[in-house]
C-alpha cells in the first residue's frame, strides 16, 4: 500500500496509509491524514490518485509545500520522492516498495468517508500564496480628530486667559 512517511523537526516519526482516491491532510483532526506539527497547516493539502498517478495539491497553507526547497502548489508523488509540508520532512513510498528508512509508526486516526477529505476542494476559494495583508483598523481617524479638537481647546483657553489678563 502506498504510503507517505514524515520526520518532524522535533525527530517524531511516522507513516501515512494511502487508502482511499482522495484524502485531506492536515494537523486538525477532521482530516484522513493528520500530522501534529505547528508548521503543518490546519489543512494543508489533499492527496489524490486518479488511476495511475498520486499528486499532492497544497490548499494553500500558511508554511507551504516545498519540493528541492522551492514552494510548490502540487507535486507529482513517485515512489522516492521527496517533499516537504512546513518544516516536517516527507517521503512518498510508492505501492510494493521497500520502506527507505525504518520509522516508528504513529496511530492515525482515519474518520469516517463522510468527512472532510469526502468533499471535493472548490479551488475558486484559494488565495495564493503571498503575504498575509492585515486589514486597516478603522477608529484610528477618529482619535486623531479627538487630538485636533482637544489642542485647539486648550489654545482657546489660553488665548481667553491672556485677554482677560489684559483688560
Amino acid at each position: 500500500m502506498p504510503r507517505i512517511q514524515f520526520t518532524t523537526p522535533a525527530g517524531t516519526s511516522g507513516v501515512l496509509e494511502l487508502d482511499a482516491e482522495r484524502m485531506s491532510l492536515g494537523r486538525a483532526d477532521d482530516n484522513m491524514l493528520i500530522i501534529t506539527d505547528d508548521s503543518v497547516s490546519s489543512h494543508h493539502g489533499e492527496v489524490v490518485f486518479d488511476g495511475t498517478s498520486w499528486t499532492f495539491t497544497d490548499l494553500g497553507s500558511t508554511n507551504g509545500t516545498k519540493v528541492g526547497g522551492s514552494r510548490v502548489e502540487h507535486v507529482s508523488l513517485a515512489s522516492g520522492s521527496p517533499f516537504r509540508l512546513g518544516n516536517v520532512d516527507c517521503l512518498f513510498v510508492g505501492d510494493g516498495e521497500e520502506e527507505v528508512y525504518s520509522a516508528p509508526s504513529l496511530s492515525v486516526s482515519t474518520p469516517s468517508a463522510t468527512g472532510y477529505g469526502a468533499q471535493p476542494y472548490d479551488r475558486s476559494l484559494r488565495r495564493g500564496f503571498g503575504p498575509k495583508v492585515k486589514e486597516k483598523s478603522s477608529g484610528g481617524g477618529l482619535l486623531i480628530l479627538l487630538g485636533v479638537v482637544a489642542l485647539a481647546a486648550c489654545g482657546a483657553a489660553v488665548y481667553f486667559a491672556m485677554q482677560m489678563a489684559v483688560s
